[in-house]
């Protein structure tokens, strides 16, 4: 069968679940036992610098499951066959005239972020040329065939996760990939974040005008692992989004916030990050006593998933990047002959890393044309430092267009108190409070106008900018303060491809413009997935393969255009489950009756429009961002008086 075109599907799905039961205890990992092996692989990672990559090959049932069929568009579905003329100019890539095409990752005198990289005394594994940087050889042995999956007595279910690793690092295997970390190129690349977020709260705010939440971090990911494949103007307009001209020193440094975003305390993250000043502020400015043994740990899950046709090829330095930087897992399956199969394998992934709060994330029947799926999940899910008042919860009233004005919403408001870290802005005429969770290292911001209300909230919106709301955080202190705040379940889910266009990101998506070419080539279908890498060779030198090749490329352009890889973004697709509730574990009567006994310095109450911000501390990384409007209204209630 002649096949017209090949089809790459990018998914990000996230999840956040505050609550005050947690699933699974880390106990194990926190023992002194267990704490001092983790120090002794970190010894030992540091020791080697390079590790045994962390990829893990997982295997799906070929099985059906239970999706509706949702049709496909005429013309063969989603996407059509497309041939591009020759790719587009990449001035902004050409190497400099005073160096080769990595001059910019060399060293300084004072170190930089490619430190690592340089030879040494002795010798070392990235001894610079000269002049040029030309590809480093990784040899493709061949690698045992992927077992056939058990049979699932029920198709629609998934069978519990296994425990997690044992050794920190694993998670991205960041040894492997380079595991110095830049904080000044990292900070950098969370404040790029931070604004990618704000601009993408206010293309969707066109749209969805009340209230909104997405993952700026679960987006990101996917769209990283676009931008390590592209050329041309895919590459162009996607590093712009980023606001990166270094894509190797991204690339390195984002997995290793990844990989730090997923420790369970401190102590198990890169020691040079350092927390905000309101962190070193006593938490004992309280209006009450509050439980302060907890057992149960946060939970950051992160997971990439990449799913490609059996016998389609992958760039092997594209696949040893994604499995050793970003930590992705592998699968093949048979979008051709058995779609519906393929499409219960990447639900599944969903199910299993969002431990089953997003069952389905494609619901629609797969194009045959489809060749790559590439998803990314995050879940997080805390308890509160200091936990809201179970029994003081009632339902209150929230005023979208300003307190007194109509209309008069009715929401189940909680309250709190406790010293919580707070400033106030006169210049931007704005307020921050934090609620930390527990284990200090992620806290939800919350950013309110002075005199809230939907307009005033987009007026906010267009003054703020990332600079503004770190330096805000950082002038917080702590503060004896009553908090009220809804109780919320929110739940979205997006097409980002016309929000993503809006944005300046249209290569990825035409079939005259798109050029993925460094994520699998037509031309070499033959060789199998599975003569996967096993060379010493680790993520950061395929990086800088990959860079490499994009520069050769690029020059080979300028003279004989060649036409890109036939891959073709369909969509973006992202979904989010948002819960904030109470942590029951305090009598409310003695509870209430402290709150009326003290008095506090400040009076928080979150009654009208908001901005949130769930933001890992340590990394500044922005793992949730929503704009709420109109907060979910309590279930059969009427205003109240």
């Amino acid at each position: 069968m002649l096949r017209c075109g090949a089809l790459l599907t990018f998914i990000a799905y996230s999840l956040l679940f505050a609550t005050g039961h947690c699933d699974k205890l880390w106990s194990d990992i926190r023992s002194p036992q267990n704490q001092a092996e983790l120090q002794q692989f970190y010894a030992e990672t540091d020791a080697a610098h390079s590790s045994t990559p962390w990829p893990t090959l997982i295997s799906r049932p070929s099985g059906g499951g239970p999706f509706a069929q949702a049709g496909q568009s005429a013309g063969g579905g989603l996407f059509s066959h497309r041939v591009s003329p020759g790719g587009g100019p990449f001035a902004q890539a050409a190497p400099s005239s005073g160096g080769g095409p990595f001059a910019q990752a060399a060293p300084s005198s004072g170190g930089g972020p490619f430190a690592q990289a340089t030879p040494s005394a002795g010798g070392g594994q990235y001894s610079a040329p000269s002049q040029s940087y030309p590809p480093l050889p990784v040899a493709a042995p061949s690698m045992a065939a992927i077992p056939s999956p058990p049979q699932l007595v029920s198709p629609g279910l998934v069978a519990s996760l296994p425990p997690p690793r044992r050794a920190p690092t694993a998670a991205l295997g960041g040894a492997a990939a380079g595991d110095k970390v830049d904080v000044v190129a990292s900070d950098q690349i969370a404040r790029n974040l931070l604004s990618f977020a704000q601009n993408l709260s206010q293309q969707i705010g066109i749209n969805y005008h009340k209230t909104t939440i997405f993952s700026p971090l679960s987006i990101a990911s996917a769209l990283a692992l676009i931008l390590l494949g592209a050329k041309g103007r895919s590459y162009s307009e996607l590093s712009q989004l980023f606001g990166q001209s270094d894509v190797v020193q991204f690339h390195q440094q984002f997995g290793l916030m990844m990989r730090d975003i997923q420790q369970p305390t401190k102590a198990t993250t890169s020691p040079v990050r350092q927390l905000d000043n309101w962190h070193s502020d006593s938490v004992r400015k309280s209006l009450r006593n509050y439980p302060r043994n907890r057992s149960a740990l946060m939970e950051v899950h992160i997971a990439n998933g990449l799913f490609l046709q059996r016998g389609y090829s992958l760039n092997p330095d594209y696949r040893q990047a994604i499995t050793q930087v970003y930590n992705s897992e592998l699968q093949e399956v048979d979008f051709e002959r058995q779609p519906a199969s393929a499409k219960y394998a990447v639900n599944s992934f969903v199910d299993q890393h969002t431990r089953g709060k997003i069952p389905f994330i494609l619901t629609e029947d797969l194009p045959e044309s489809t060749r790559i799926i590439l998803a990314n999940a995050l879940y997080f899910k805390a308890m509160w430092e200091i936990d809201f008042v179970q029994g003081a919860t009632k339902v209150d009233n929230f005023y979208p267009n300003g307190e007194g004005n109509q209309p008069v919403l009715p929401v189940e408001m909680m309250v709190s108190a406790g010293a919580f870290p707070y400033h106030e802005d006169p210049q931007l005429s704005c307020r921050i409070v934090g609620l930390p969770y527990h284990g200090n290292l992620t806290t939800m911001y919350i950013i309110q106008p002075l005199r809230s209300s939907v307009e005033q909230l987009a007026a906010l919106q267009q003054r703020l900018t990332a600079d503004a709301i770190e330096q805000m955080i950082s002038q917080m202190t702590r503060r004896s303060t009553i908090l009220a705040f809804p109780k919320m379940h929110l739940t979205e889910a997006f097409k980002l491809s016309p929000i993503l266009q809006a944005m300046g990101v249209n290569g990825i998506f035409s079939p005259l413009q798109s050029d993925l070419s460094l994520i699998a080539s037509p031309g070499s279908r033959s060789a199998r997935t599975e003569d996967r890498t096993q060379s010493s060779a680790n993520g950061l030198a395929s990086l800088y393969n990959l860079e490499a090749q994009r520069q050769a490329a690029h020059a080979q352009a300028q003279s004989q255009p060649t036409p890109p890889s036939d891959l073709i973004v369909s969509d973006v697709l992202h979904k989010v489950d948002f819960v904030v509730n109470e942590q029951g574990t305090e009598a409310a009567a003695a509870s209430v009756a402290i709150l009326k006994k003290s008095g506090p310095e400040i009076v928080f109450r979150a009654e009208t429009p908001f901005i949130i911000l769930v933001r890992h501390d340590l990394t500044k990384v922005p793992l949730f961002y929503g704009i709420i409007n109109e907060p979910p209204t309590a279930r059969g209630a009427t205003s109240a008086v």
